[in-house]
C-alpha cells in the first residue's frame, strides 16, 4: 500500500496574499499552536515552509541534501535555477572559492571605510526631510541611501533605474515571469557594458576588481563576473532599505523606544540587532537534492523549501517572548543573515547602514510620527518591508 500524504490545515499558504504580507508572524504562530511545524503549498510554483529555528538553520547549512542553485521563493523552478549569482547560487565545492572572490570587499575593515560616506548621505537626506516637515521613509530616504552605497561600491553613478530594477526583479518578477525576464536582461546588458569599460579603463571599484579577478590563476568567466556583480546589486538593495524602513516605521509608532534610544545611545547596537530580528526582511529557497522526510512529511527530490528567516527569529524555543520588541535584548542569535557557508556576505554593511541611519535620523529628527498608521502596507515574497511610510516631524 502506498503511503498516504499527510495534510495540515495550514497547507495552501500564499506568501503573496495581503494577510501574509501584512503579518506573516500570525501565520507562523498559528502553525506552532496548531502543531504544524511545516506546511506545503501549490501556489507560486509550489513550496514547503518549515518554521522552527532549528529546521531553518539546519537546512541553510545542509549543502549535501539541499542545493542553492535556485534561491527564489516563487515562480517555475526551471526559471529560478537559471540565474547564476555566485556565490549565492553556488554549491560546494565551488561555493568557497566563489565566496572568497568577493570576501575582500566585505571584510569589516573594508566596510568601515564606507561609514563617512553613509553618515554624510544619511544626514543630508534626513536634514532635507526635516526641512520639509516630513515625507516618506521608504522612497525619500531608505531607497536613496541604499542605492547610493551600492553604486559607490560598484563604481557607477546612482540613478533611478536601480530602484526600478530592484522592485521589478524582487517584488514583481516572482509573480510575473515576463517582467522578471525583461529586467534580468536589462541588468545583464548594463553590467556587461560596465565590464567592457573596466577592461579598457580599470578603476578602484568592485566592477574593475571582478574584471581582473582569478580563481587558481584562471580568470573568471564573463558569466561569473556579471553574475557576481548582479548579486551585489540585488542582495544589498531592497533587503537593506526594507530593514531601514521597518526600523524607522517602528520608531515613528513607538514613542517609548524612540525616546529611550535618544536617552541611551549605547543601546544602538542592541537595538539594531533587535530590529533585524523582528523585521527580518529576507526569505530564500533551497531545492532538495534527494527525497527527504521531515516531521513525517515527504519532500521529493527537486522540490522547493522556503527558509523564512523571520519565522526562525520568532521561535519561542530560542527567543524569550519572541513577539516582544526589546531594544535592549542582550541574547540575540537571530538568523536574519542566514547561517553556515551561505551566511550573507553583506551583513556588516547592512548593520552599518542601519545603525548609522538610526544615529543620524534621531539626531536630526528626534520626534516624528506616522501620518497614516493604518495606511502602511508591506511587500512580501523574497523581501518583506514597508512599501511606504509617511511621517511628519513633530513641532
Amino acid at each position: 500500500m502506498s503511503e498516504q500524504p499527510i495534510e495540515h490545515d495550514f497547507d495552501g499558504y500564499d506568501i503573496f496574499s495581503s494577510d501574509f504580507k501584512e503579518d506573516p508572524h500570525a501565520t507562523w504562530a498559528a502553525m506552532r499552536a496548531g502543531g504544524c511545524p511545516m506546511a506545503h503549498s501549490d501556489k507560486w510554483g509550489t513550496s514547503w515552509m518549515p518554521i522552527s529555528y532549528d529546521d531553518i538553520r539546519n537546512i541553510a547549512r545542509d549543502g549535501a541534501r539541499f542545493t542553492s542553485k535556485a534561491v527564489e521563493v516563487a515562480g517555475p523552478l526551471e526559471s529560478a535555477g537559471g540565474l547564476h549569482l555566485p556565490p549565492l547560487t553556488s554549491d560546494p565545492p565551488e561555493h568557497k572559492p566563489h565566496r572568497d572572490i568577493l570576501m575582500p570587499y566585505f571584510l569589516p575593515a573594508r566596510i568601515a571605510e564606507f561609514e563617512p560616506f553613509i553618515r554624510e548621505k544619511a544626514r543630508k537626506l534626513a536634514e532635507e526631510l526635516a526641512k520639509r516637515g516630513g515625507g516618506d521613509v521608504v522612497n525619500d530616504f531608505a531607497q536613496h541611501l541604499t542605492i547610493a552605497v551600492l553604486t559607490k561600491m560598484l563604481g557607477v553613478p546612482p540613478g533611478e533605474q536601480f530602484t526600478d530594477w530592484m522592485i521589478r526583479m524582487i517584488r514583481v518578477g516572482p509573480k510575473d515571469q515576463k517582467v522578471r525576464a525583461e529586467v534580468i536582461n536589462e541588468i545583464l546588458n548594463y553590467l556587461g557594458g560596465l565590464l567592457d569599460e573596466r577592461d579598457v579603463e580599470p578603476r578602484d571599484d568592485l566592477i574593475s576588481y571582478l574584471a581582473q579577478a582569478e580563481i587558481d590563476g584562471e580568470p573568471l568567466s564573463r558569466k561569473h563576473k556579471i553574475g557576481a556583480a548582479f548579486l551585489v546589486l540585488i542582495a544589498g538593495a531592497d533587503t537593506t532599505w526594507s530593514a531601514i524602513s521597518a526600523a524607522l516605521w517602528h520608531l515613528a509608532a513607538n514613542d517609548e523606544d524612540r525616546r529611550r534610544l535618544i536617552a541611551e545611545p549605547a543601546l544602538l547596537d542592541t537595538a539594531t540587532e533587535e530590529f533585524l530580528r523582528v523585521y527580518a526582511p529576507v526569505s530564500v529557497a533551497r531545492i532538495t537534492k534527494e527525497d527527504i522526510k521531515l516531521h513525517d512529511r515527504s519532500i521529493a527530490v527537486g522540490e522547493r523549501v522556503l527558509l523564512a528567516f523571520g519565522a526562525a527569529n520568532r521561535d519561542p524555543e530560542v527567543f524569550e517572548d519572541p513577539d516582544e520588541i526589546r531594544i535592549d535584548r542582550a541574547r540575540n542569535r537571530h538568523l536574519t543573515f542566514g547561517s553556515g557557508g551561505h551566511r550573507c556576505l553583506g551583513s556588516n554593511l547592512a548593520r552599518l547602514e542601519l545603525r548609522v541611519t538610526l544615529e543620524e535620523w534621531l539626531r536630526v529628527m528626534p520626534d516624528f510620527r506616522l501620518t497614516d498608521p493604518a495606511g502602511v502596507t508591506w511587500s512580501g515574497g523574497q523581501t518583506r518591508g514597508p512599501e511606504r511610510v509617511d511621517f511628519e516631524v513633530a513641532r
